[in-house]
């Protein structure tokens, strides 16, 4: 069996075991990666970076504008991080040491400070053909859009890498930036890199303003939170908190011990059930990079969609706070509005 027909038998293999999307890069493909992220540090015999996505629901973000969390966070993001995927990249490198090659599933490890080499899984994605970035760093597919996650297994099966698909879906429109509540997403500024001689390019993005929205600490998203602690006075009164990260952002990410202080000051009502949603926290609800992004793509058809309403997030665009309640640890609900 030819690299070609192997190519396709695991992809048809993948398909059929509950994974929506598989591409295929060459680790020619890496050749820019910074040196931190390069799939070799992982596995040095590697010559193929095979990636897995898994959709995530589209009804999980008419959920989100509710203003109800934890359907998202447990099935849209913990839930595909930590279990959906977990099996994905497991039966994929099982698949591939059954026919005479050796395989290593990447484990999404993204905490700091890093305790073993990582990889940036968008990147990924984009060297294997699957799509291209966003404005906002997140990743868009012409059958999603914004709406999926990806796992990776190393392998030493030299096989042959997908079609670059880029330049076909974001069309610039600045939705993203105008939604965050977190103002992390810069309008102007970007970086610049190549992937097999095509350039790649997304905006530059404040770890540290994204991981402040993320986590639910400003009024944006979660109004209980005290007014002392916003997006307006953050870079005066937290700049302590900011740690170098090696991200390749070259910005902040707000970790460790200080992190948690920030957590304990400003406890969002979604916080004691982070380890049941597989320890995810997207409390900011993912307002501009996947709500507002989405309703740009699917309004003005630029994506594929099986269906027949197009999604609308108003709030998203004109800042107003989604609908619904908070509901707290005592049972008691907060509206929103």
């Amino acid at each position: 069996m030819n690299s070609e027909q192997w190519k396709i038998e695991l992809r048809n293999y993948a398909l059929a075991h509950d994974i929506d999307m598989v591409g295929f890069a060459h680790i020619d493909r890496f050749q820019h990666a910074p040196p931190e992220f390069h799939p070799r540090n992982i596995y040095p015999r590697v010559k193929t970076v095979v990636v897995l996505g898994i959709r995530v629901l589209r009804g999980l973000l008419e959920s989100l504008d509710q203003g109800w969390h934890i359907p998202y966070n447990a099935h849209g993001y913990g839930g595909i991080n930590e279990q959906f995927m977990r099996e994905a990249r497991q039966r994929v490198a099982c698949w591939i040491e059954d026919h005479g090659a050796s395989a290593v599933p990447v484990i999404q490890w993204t905490g700091t400070p890093h305790q073993e080499p990582i990889m940036c899984h968008r990147t990924a994605a984009v060297a294997a053909g699957l799509g291209e970035f966003g404005w906002s760093k997140v990743f868009l597919s012409r059958r999603f859009g914004p709406l999926q996650r990806f796992g990776i297994v190393l392998t030493d099966a030299e096989l042959p890498s997908d079609p670059l698909q880029l330049n076909r879906i974001c069309d610039g429109c600045r939705a993203c930036v105008r939604a965050c509540p977190g103002q992390a997403i810069s309008a102007e500024q970007s970086v610049e890199f190549e992937i097999d001689g095509q350039p790649v390019r997304h905006a530059v993005i404040d770890m540290f303003k994204c991981t402040v929205a993320h986590h639910g600490a400003i009024t944006a998203t979660y109004p209980r939170v005290s007014g002392d602690f916003d997006i307006a006075d953050i870079e005066e009164k937290y700049a302590a908190l900011r740690q170098p990260d090696d991200d390749d952002t070259h910005s902040y990410v707000l970790g460790g011990q200080q992190r948690d202080e920030v957590w304990q000051r400003y406890p969002h009502p979604l916080g004691n059930l982070v380890g049941m949603l597989g320890h995810s926290c997207a409390f900011c609800g993912a307002r501009g990079c996947y709500r507002a992004c989405l309703a740009h793509l699917e309004q003005h058809e630029i994506i594929e969609t099986s269906s027949s309403r197009p999604y609308r997030y108003e709030q998203s665009l004109t800042g107003k706070p989604d609908t619904g309640a908070f509901r707290q640890a005592d049972g008691r609900e907060v509206m929103t509005e």
